[in-house]
């Protein structure tokens, strides 16, 4: 809803040049009875709802009328002197006088927590205080409330009538009749005084003036300046009555830098007190003698003596009262020119026009007491008193950044005045606000995008790093004049990384005193910040000290009111104090301080500054675009479209929405042309056949090249359809100027890295495609270019081949850098025209960089301006361009062939024209807090941005319409689809993402298989390519781009150190898991085998490089073909990993090296898959084993051989050089030493993720688990429930002929047979788990009732006698049926033994644990047992340890990770010899949690 009072319009005419995207405004022009909108104006039919209803509803709250004000563009006519004189931001609160009643006089407050509003003084009485006084009666009484604390609730009243006007304080009730000291002096309280126009008076805190209301407000502010009201009135404010007339100071001819001291050298003060001395000691000294002697003609001499130094005592007392009021004046001075800086009171009162004067802008923060800045010799340090003076402190600049914690009045204070006297552009950074204060913030951040100059940026949702970039680079290309950042402290995370690439490359100038000057004057590059916190926040709990480079202000709100500031500095050092000098720097090179009267603005106030911004930018840029000279005629880019529209000019239309019609028009056009600029004859279009083929573009740094460039790209763009124009763009600044053209559907390739192999890689290519298109035109019979088109014409095709326009900006790097270059563009120059093919050549300095031969090719010179004659010289045959102004960015001159020299100014791209209204009509409510949008605002408007982010977005929206409307409608004419074409592919990404995450690539060549062999079958779109995907390859001399993948037929090497290499297997893994197929992983690396080890259960082995003997079981297990038979349906993936650290391990293992080498060399042929890497070039035989190879950079780096080829491509960090058959299956027998493969890698999460995949589908019921064939054993096994048990005797053991004492590797049970009687040795060292053995084949064996016998005694000690032990053996009732266990044989007497020997043929069998010891042979059940051919040996290191029993040879796959357990035992039932683990015997919840926390993942049950 509108409100009573006026709604802000800011007028805006199409032909501005205002490159503000935060502007806020309506396209139209200020006329006398209002506004006059542009014929065509969007929501104009809503603007002028808007108002009609605004007229209709004129009673809106009082309240509401309070905080509105009158905000408009041009001056009002009114033609009531009287009332026309009142300033917009007048507040008129005398409510129950006549509305028509004239003011006699204006109030300003120049200074104080109101400064910049003015209010009018009419006939009568009209008080003044910091109360709100209500209505009495029904009528509003005649009051001013001002916000000055130090103002009593009715601090006075203002009698105006014919005779003058007069101010009277009011008295305090307790205090009537009485009389007030004040300075020394008595004042009658109530006694009136005479206030006169144009004479500054305080009344509080606050600065006052009356001036006539038929005073020009400029003219006011000039007075309040001119006479240094404020320095006399300050200079006694508080210690003089409030609304006494200040005394006028004298003012400064030559006021100075304010951040400059005031030098003063008054003379060395004179020691009065040993003068003093002097003249009483002679007369002392002259008593005494003359009283001793008596002599008094001495006392006589004596007092002359005194009298003497007595007139020298007087005399160095005037001079020290002359040195004291020297350096008083020079602190009068100091004042007065701190007085003379302008303040936001200025701003809001008589805008930029204050600032003219002001050569060196400051903050004036507001009044208060304060230390002189004085320097000098002999300054009275010790008597300098304090005076209230201004507080003020310089811009922010990038040494020295601001941080504001202030009140809302005095932000808004300080805000006006930064944004008036910044010398450079000012970014306004802004990010989502989580509290109403920091919406409250946003809001009046954004108010500051009406000033011309400031840009306010918001984070869209969406590509926020591409944002960020883009601004970053706009950012960069200001740092001449380094433009300030503001942003509130909650956006310092968003936009943090900005700010450290901004930073980044900063150089720190070298005294801090530069910290204090100009930002224009500094030479670092980097911006200047300035964050704005919460005025109620912690002092220390928010400091950003990480956001500031160098050192900071802080600024805080303080007082009982908020009416004081305090400052301070971190982290800067003033410059150091001079004491032999006595040099005396307070303010404010210390920066440190406490305003305690500190200035603020009303909203009203605020908003008036800003308009007076406004109207003086305004101004000024219409004035410059008035100029009709050619090279001052600014325009832009979008502006091309209204322009032809107005100039009737229908060969100029470049409207997006009509780009279909001209693309289907211009298909066959027999001349590309491009929009220069404007000339003197109007636009100004040059064509590539016409005035080509080539062109030449020079100009220096700021001349405008690459917004000339821009203009000449976006306008064939606009004008021609993809398959007749194809850009290829060469920028080496980092895309700064080409890049945000990438997204044309023109724009073929984007060369934007300055790196010697990209640019020849390009060249390559490029030669390629020249390659091609002489065969294809040779082929089709035609001699050029125009008859290749105008055959495709006759044929209602489209050209095949675009004309290909190759755009190089900085071409002067490129021949610095590539000499040999040169001869591949001569070679372009020369077949251009023939061919299709043209060339734009841009460099600084022409000369020298551009050979004859091109030069000879090249018809068209286009000079910006140049830093020498010579150069201007060079391409225009005349020096004009070399005084062509700086001003004037995008001015310059064209040579056209026919020897014609025509002036041009270029336009700045900034998005592409339209011919509909892009900027609708915004209507805005003055609310508390800052300025509300009652229309809404269009997509382009809410997401802003500078010009390279509306230029990405067109090039966005035109590419658009060409996927979604132009390219369906053309295929559809055309029967023939044609490849993509190409000529220069974008560069390999640094890898290549999984087909398991992104769609599978198509048709990849898979190397290794014979064509003639393999059934051609069609192709399914859904099933995945064969193979492992490698990647995406490339051979730029043959033109060659496609992805490949390893079919697994061939021996694949992999060359790359371990961290190099492991990404890619992870994508070969990744693969392998996710096709089900199986896996064997042998890795001599530590890492991975760590990472890789709790998902060991996924592998068929996961061998690692201590595990040995595994590694040799695994080799003779894969020396059989097709291990896995027909449980693979995909050959098996066999990985060994660091071939040069096995080969280095395995030195004194020849047998198993011979087994590496064999599966090397023959797996492929056996049907498994064979990858291989290392870190060195493999030596001897290995080094045949690979049919194909993979390289790394690094490795290239350290092969000589290779490194020193020229022949020899250099891949990126990321990418491998690719040897062997792989290249051969693409070019055949043609010449190539290697090409670059971009690998399809994967990390670590992504292989955990496919394997957490297969678990899932193993869990819902597919059969997909890992064969056990070459799988370790798990560290423990759980013992097995009764059930199970139970089953397995019934089914494995029926007649129960068999012992269950253990399981093997995969988890079947290991049977030892017993007969009746039968004493089985179980034999291990200590901790072994003999015990933990016999108690498991207890368990296991639950149809046997158990005798335990332990030598060692068990809880009682002492081991068991004969007696005992034979009254044990009696006690048995079925011994048939039961075992006997022996624990610690080697403990028990000789004789039990052989009782126990004896009586063994009446149990099932005796099973007998013993640790080795030295006299073994003397126990006699060890000598009947020895050469035995049933044995139970626990973790034996070799076959010493196993001469109990007829054994030869150990099985090798007894280890687990090269260690053997606890438990780990080795089975020996006659000619059987097999590795098994013992169960863990779970007894207690403890025993439990422990035993399942060691069992491994990956353990199937």
């Amino acid at each position: 809803m509108f409100s009573e009072g006026m709604t802000l319009f800011f007028l805006d005419h199409h032909n501005t040049t205002l490159p503000y995207p935060g502007v806020l405004r309506l396209d139209g022009e200020a006329a006398p009875a209002g506004i006059q909108l542009r014929p065509g104006s969007a929501h104009q039919q809503a603007l002028e709802q808007a108002l009609n209803h605004a007229l209709q509803h004129p009673t809106a709250s009082r309240h509401a009328q309070a905080r509105e004000t009158t905000f408009q563009l041009h001056p009002a006519h009114d033609k009531d002197p009287a009332c026309a004189s009142i300033a917009p931001n007048s507040r008129i609160l005398n409510e129950s006088q006549n509305p028509g009643a004239p003011a006699i006089s204006l109030l300003h407050i120049l200074r104080g927590p109101d400064a910049g509003t003015t209010f009018p003084i009419s006939r009568g009485r009209t008080s003044l205080g910091r109360a709100a006084l209500a209505t009495r009666g029904g009528e509003q009484p005649r009051h001013i409330h001002l916000q000055d604390p130090f103002l009593k609730p009715v601090h006075g009243s203002f009698y105006a009538d014919s005779s003058g006007i007069r101010w009277i304080e009011k008295r305090l009730a307790s205090s009537e009749g009485s009389e007030k000291i004040q300075g020394g002096k008595r004042v009658q309280g109530a006694e009136p005084r005479i206030l006169r126009w144009d004479e500054p008076f305080c009344l509080g805190s606050s600065l006052c003036m009356l001036t006539s209301p038929s005073t020009d407000r400029k003219r006011t502010a000039t007075k309040a300046s001119a006479t240094a009201a404020p320095g006399s009135s300050l200079a006694s404010s508080l210690g003089s009555s409030p609304g006494e007339p200040a005394q006028m100071l004298v003012p400064l001819s030559y006021a100075g830098n304010p951040f400059e001291p005031v030098v003063v050298n008054p003379p060395a003060p004179r020691k009065l007190k040993q003068i003093l001395l002097s003249v009483c000691l002679p007369i002392v000294v002259g008593l005494v003698i003359a009283l001793v002697t008596g002599m008094w003609f001495l006392l006589l001499m004596s007092a002359a003596s005194s009298l003497l130094m007595l007139l020298h005592f007087f005399g160095g007392r005037a001079e020290n009262r002359a040195a004291s009021q020297q350096t008083h004046q020079a602190a009068l001075q100091e004042k007065e020119r701190a007085l003379a800086l302008p303040t936001a009171g200025d701003l809001a009162i008589s805008g930029p026009s204050a600032l003219h004067d002001a050569t060196y802008p400051a903050i004036v923060l507001g009044c208060g007491p304060r230390q002189p800045y004085l320097r000098g010799r002999n300054l009275p340090l010790g008597t300098l008193e304090k005076q209230d003076a201004p507080h003020y402190l310089p811009l922010p600049t990038p040494t020295l950044g601001h941080y504001l914690k202030l009140e809302e009045a005095h932000l808004r204070a300080y805000l006006v005045q930064l944004v008036a006297g910044y010398p450079g552009s000012v970014h306004v950074l802004l990010a989502g606000a989580d509290s109403a204060g920091q919406q409250r913030t946003n809001r009046l951040l954004l108010t500051l995008a009406v000033v011309p100059g400031v840009s306010v940026h918001c984070l869209p949702d969406v590509q926020q790093e591409k944002y960020l970039q883009a601004l970053q680079s706009s950012l960069q290309s200001e740092l001449s004049v380094p433009p300030l950042i503001l942003m509130p402290l909650q956006a310092s995370a968003v936009y943090a990384p900005l700010l450290t690439a901004l930073n980044s490359g900063a150089v720190a100038e070298s005294s801090q005193s530069r910290a204090f000057a100009s930002p224009r004057d500094h030479n670092m590059n980097a911006p200047t910040l300035c964050v704005l916190g919460s005025a109620g926040g912690d002092s220390s709990a928010h400091a950003p000290g990480t956001l500031f480079g160098a050192a900071w202000v802080e600024y805080a709100s303080e007082g009982s009111h908020r009416q004081s500031i305090r400052y301070r500095t971190q982290g800067y050092a003033a410059p150091p104090v001079q004491p032999t000098e006595g040099v005396y720097q307070v303010h404010p090179l210390t920066c440190e301080g406490l305003c305690q009267h500190a200035d603020g603005l009303s909203v009203e106030a605020f908003c008036a500054a800003l308009e007076n911004l406004y109207r003086a930018g305004c101004e000024q840029e219409q004035g410059a675009l008035g100029e009709a000279q050619v090279h001052q005629s600014a325009h832009l880019f979008s502006s091309l479209q209204a322009q032809s529209t107005r100039q009737k000019n229908r060969t100029d239309d470049m409207a997006v929405e009509s780009v279909l019609q001209r693309w289907s028009a211009q298909r066959y056009a027999s001349d590309i042309r491009c929009y220069l600029g404007v000339s003197s004859g109007g636009s100004l279009n040059i064509g590539l056949s016409e005035h080509g083929p080539h062109w030449l573009l020079g100009g220096t740094t700021g001349a405008g090249k690459s917004q000339l460039l821009r203009s000449l790209v976006l306008s064939a763009a606009l004008r021609y359809p993809p398959e007749r124009l194809g850009l290829i763009l060469v920028d080496f600044k980092g895309s700064a100027g080409l890049g945000p053209l990438a997204q044309l559907p023109h724009a073929l390739s984007v060369l934007s890295n300055f790196d010697v192999s990209a640019v020849e890689r390009a060249l390559e290519f490029l030669r390629a495609d020249i390659h091609r298109r002489e065969v294809d035109l040779q082929a089709l019979g035609v001699n050029s270019y125009r008859d290749y088109l105008a055959s495709c014409q006759a044929a209602g095709t489209s050209p095949r081949y675009p004309e290909l326009l190759i755009v190089v900006d900085e071409f002067r790097m490129l021949i610095d850098s590539m000499p040999d270059a040169m001869a591949e563009l001569m070679r372009i120059a020369t077949i251009g025209r023939s061919l299709g093919l043209h060339l734009v050549l841009a460099t600084q300095r022409p000369q020298g960089s551009i050979s004859q031969d091109i030069r000879a090719n090249i018809a068209t010179s286009i000079c910006l301006r140049v830093a020498s004659a010579q150069d201007s010289y060079n391409l225009l045959e005349h020096e004009s361009a070399a005084y062509i102004s700086a001003a004037h960015p995008g001015a310059g001159y064209v040579r056209l062939p026919d020897g014609r020299s025509l002036p041009f100014r270029a336009p700045l791209v900034d998005a592409v024209p339209s011919s509909s209204d892009a900027r609708p009509v915004q209507v805005l409510s003055l609310e508390e807090g800052g300025w509300r949008e009652l229309t809404a605002a269009s997509a382009v408007q809410t997401l802003g941005g500078n010009e390279d982010e509306l230029l990405i977005r067109s090039a966005q929206q035109i590419r658009t319409l060409y996927e979604h409307e132009y390219a369906p409608k053309n295929l559809q004419k055309n029967a023939a689809v044609q490849d993509e074409y190409c000529p220069i592919p974008p560069e390999l990404p640094e890898s290549t993402p999984l087909p398991v995450v992104e769609a599978p690539v198509s048709e990849p060549a898979s190397y290794g298989i014979d064509p003639a062999a393999t059934p051609q079958e069609p192709a399914d779109s859904g099933a995945a390519s064969e193979g492992y995907l490698l990647g995406e390859l490339e051979i730029a001399r043959y033109g060659v781009r496609r992805s490949v993948s390893w079919s697994g037929q061939q021996t694949l090497a992999l060359l790359a150190q371990s961290a190099e290499r492991a990404p890619m297997l992870y994508g070969l893994l990744a693969q392998a898991f996710a096709a089900r197929t199986p896996v064997v992983l042998l890795t001599s690396d530590g890492t991975l085998h760590r990472d890789l080890e709790p998902y060991a259960g996924a592998f068929e082995a996961l061998v690692g490089a201590q595990e040995l003997s595994h590694l040799r079981f695994c080799l003779e297990e894969l020396h059989a073909p097709n291990l896995w038979g027909t449980e693979a349906s995909t050959r098996p993936l066999i990985i060994v990993d660091g071939l040069d650290s096995w080969l280095e391990a395995l030195v004194r293992q020849p047998d198993t090296e011979n087994l590496l080498y064999d599966l090397l060399s023959q797996g492929c042929r056996r049907g498994y898959s064979v990858v291989f890497t290392s870190a060195l070039n493999p030596r001897g035989r290995f080094a045949a084993t690979a049919h194909s190879t993979l390289l790394s950079r690094r490795f290239l780096d350290s092969d000589l051989m290779r490194s020193t080829s020229k022949d020899y491509p250099t891949p990126a960090q990321s990418h491998y050089c690719v040897e062997g058959t792989i290249n051969e299956e693409l070019i055949g027998d043609q010449p190539l030493s290697a090409s670059i493969l971009s690998p399809c890698v994967a990390g670590f999460r992504e292989l955990v993720q496919v394997l957490r995949g297969n678990t899932a589908s193993t869990s819902s019921g597919s059969n997909t688990h890992p064969s056990t064939l070459l799988r370790q054993f798990p560290e423990y096994y759980r013992m097995p429930s009764t059930e199970y048990v139970t089953a397995t005797h019934a089914v494995c053991n029926p007649q129960g002929a068999k012992l269950l004492v253990a399981f093997d590797r995969r988890q079947m049970p290991v049977w030892m047979s017993a007969p009746a009687g039968a004493v089985v040795p179980v034999q291990g060292s200590r901790s072994a788990g003999k015990s933990t053995l016999l108690e498991s084949i207890t368990r296991l064996n639950p149809q046997l009732s158990t005798l335990a016998f332990e030598g060692s005694g068990g809880a009682s000690g002492e081991p068991p006698s004969v007696e005992r032990t034979r009254a044990l053996l009696d006690s048995v009732k079925n011994p048939a049926h039961t075992l006997v266990l022996i624990d610690d044989l080697q403990y028990l007497q000789p004789a039990v033994q052989q009782l126990l020997l004896e009586r063994r043929g009446e149990f099932r069998a005796m099973l007998v644990a013993y640790t080795p010891w030295p006299r073994r042979a003397s126990s006699p059940l060890l000598a009947a047992l020895m050469g035995c051919s049933r044995a139970l040996l626990l973790a034996p290191t070799s076959l010493a340890d196993a001469d109990m029993c007829t054994v030869t040879a150990l099985p090798l796959d007894r280890f687990t990770q090269g260690e053997q357990p606890a438990g780990r035992l080795v089975v020996v039932d006659g000619a059987s010899v097999c590795a098994a683990q013992v169960p863990l015997a779970l007894t207690t919840a403890t025993q439990a949690v422990a035993a399942v926390q060691k069992v491994p993942v990956a353990v199937y049950s």
